[in-house]
């Protein structure tokens, strides 16, 4: 029994040490974070041509009002976007959950729109993530929640 406590013991400590791989969905989480991430510091900083490469080619988005979003109206709005240039409004992201199965994922965050003049406001959103034949994963869906004005 002396014998195979020590070995007991040692296989023990060698289990709690060693940490699992993260699952695919985790890793696919992570990269729709960073992806996210990105987002915001390649809008942030006038690299609107950057940013846009978050959008799926079947992109449907429903804004709290106005028309429908599309690839086409995302890409004719890069078309016109001063590169470089820094923007009038930047954004902070809050990621509330991200949950993947399989090639899809459903990101629930929310956005908060910070003016060079003005109020700031602040808005809910539901984004419906898909992987792209490449591997990359990209927005195909999204929904955005009423805007809140957010007091100084």
């Amino acid at each position: 029994m002396r014998i195979a406590l020590p070995l007991l013991i040692s296989l023990l400590g060698f289990t709690v040490g060693v940490q699992a791989a993260p699952t695919q969905a985790q890793q696919d989480e992570a990269v729709i974070r960073q992806t996210l991430a990105a987002w915001v510091a390649a809008y942030n900083s006038g690299d609107y041509a950057t940013a846009g490469k978050v959008w799926a080619p079947d992109l449907i988005g429903w804004p709290a009002s106005g028309p429908d979003d599309s690839f086409a109206r995302e890409a004719e709005a890069l078309k016109h976007a001063p590169q470089g240039k820094s923007p009038t409004t930047r954004y902070k992201l809050t990621i509330e959950e991200v949950m993947v199965s399989g090639d899809m994922a459903v990101v629930r965050d929310i956005w908060t729109e910070v003016p060079e003049q003005g109020q700031s406001k602040q808005f809910r959103s539901y984004e419906v993530w898909r992987r792209q034949s490449d591997g990359a994963w990209k927005i195909a869906r999204w929904i955005d929640g009423p805007e809140t004005t957010l007091t100084k």
